[in-house]
């Protein structure tokens, strides 16, 4: 092998050496650009639907709010049947006049006004009182 030959296997190598450094960019520079696309259009997501009160972390607050009054309905009186007999009782597709007083009273009720009737119909829930337990004594050894 002679002196030419040597330096051109030693170009061919850098070239390559070259051609394979800039796929590597290339292909990290490709990888940060689709996280930090996603990342953003993750978060878009949910500024967007905090945004338009579609909080996915609060809940539906309207579907517990007229579980609660038809609850409290069965309870107060509304016949001696259940709340589940009484969904047996109806039609799925018929509407009846105490779901619908049911429902003009969840749209016109103050939220503070069902609250403090909760509150009220609720017995008061007893938790006991943890005991905090002593810090145990430094160990010191030999060493200290």
């Amino acid at each position: 092998m002679d002196a030419i030959e040597k330096q051109e296997r030693k170009r061919e190598a850098w070239r390559r050496l070259r051609a394979q450094r800039r796929r590597a960019r290339q292909l990290r520079a490709r990888v940060v650009a689709a996280s930090i696309i996603t990342f953003v259009l993750l978060w878009t997501v949910v500024f967007a639907q905090m945004i338009t009160g579609n909080d996915p972390v609060l809940g539906d607050s309207s579907a517990a709010l007229a579980s609660r009054q038809l609850r409290r309905h069965a309870r107060t009186g509304a016949g001696s049947t259940t709340p589940a007999e009484a969904e047996a009782d109806t039609d799925p597709g018929e509407d009846s006049a105490e779901d619908s007083v049911a429902a003009g009273a969840i749209e016109t009720t103050d939220p503070r006004e069902v609250e403090e009737q909760t509150l009220e119909t609720e017995p008061p829930v007893e938790t006991e009182l943890e005991v905090a337990e002593p810090e145990p004594a430094p160990v010191t050894t030999g060493q200290s």
